[in-house]
């Protein structure tokens, strides 16, 4: 049995949002994988196993890799891009205290492993060697059949090309939202950067500024071919509008929930 939908969480890419939509579509149904260890990539057929008992209708995941040609877990696998300083500046105000060392342009470079390219390397297909971590823009697989990327900044596109996606293969899917989830720090003052540290973590970003282009670009296309005269986009707003005013609480589930993949 194939899922609906596999969500690759990226950090700090409205992946809790999406969490949220998944959990209201499917109650009870959305299988949430990871790894005792936050660095260590889990691949597709590390899961099968988990999602060929008919339990679970969606899968989300930090750690989930894309899959190889032939090993794909779901009718789509689903990730959102941010821009990559957008996303470090929702990281330095998310993490703890303890842990800014000091000021954002110390924190980009103490965890400038980590920002390099962060969206390229968990989007690749991993090779046969390495960790899973590999930067490798060739190996993102936009535009294969079942792959669906996507833009936080465009969220609502974003998750009406979802819905359209499914629609095509006879699956029913809700994807509007009416309010971002997790959105730690966004009440913080806004933070002064100066040029020297936004060259910087555009330097470390190239690749990922790269395909966050290209992925804007394939999303006009699919959409222009789907919803040409946007009804169906204004649509969907209309139902994110009116979740908005429902001001639904959030149904993520903690890390106690959670499945873990063992070595």
């Amino acid at each position: 049995m194939q899922l609906s939908v596999a969500h690759l969480h990226g950090f700090k890419c409205a992946g809790s949002s999406v969490v949220h939509v998944l959990n209201r579509n499917w109650p009870r149904r959305v299988l949430h994988v990871e790894h005792r260890r936050p660095d260590h990539r889990i691949r597709c057929g590390d899961v099968r196993h988990l999602t060929t008992t008919g339990e679970h209708v969606a899968l989300t995941s930090h750690l989930l890799t894309m899959p190889a040609p032939g090993q794909a877990l779901a009718h789509v696998h689903f990730a959102l891009l941010r821009d990559p300083l957008a996303r470090l500046v929702s990281a330095y105000k998310f993490a703890p205290e303890q842990r800014r060392f000091g000021g954002f342009r110390e924190f980009v470079r103490a965890t400038a492993h980590y920002a390099s390219d962060y969206q390229v390397r968990q989007l690749a297909v991993p090779g046969l060697g390495g960790d899973g971590w590999e930067a490798r823009p060739e190996a993102v697989p936009l535009g294969a059949p079942g792959v669906l990327l996507g833009l936080v900044e465009r969220f609502a596109d974003s998750m009406f090309l979802l819905e359209q996606r499914l629609a095509k293969v006879g699956i029913a899917f809700d994807g509007s939202v009416g309010a971002a989830h997790n959105a730690g720090g966004t009440r913080e003052p806004e933070l002064e950067l100066d040029d020297a540290v936004v060259a910087e973590v555009r330097r470390l970003s190239a690749g990922d500024c790269a395909l966050r282009e290209r992925v804007a670009a394939s999303m006009d296309a699919e959409l222009a071919a789907v919803d040409a005269d946007g009804k169906g986009r204004a649509e969907h707003r209309l139902r994110c509008a009116a979740r908005a005013e429902g001001r639904e609480a959030y149904l993520g589930l903690g890390p106690d929930a959670w499945t873990y993949v063992e070595p």
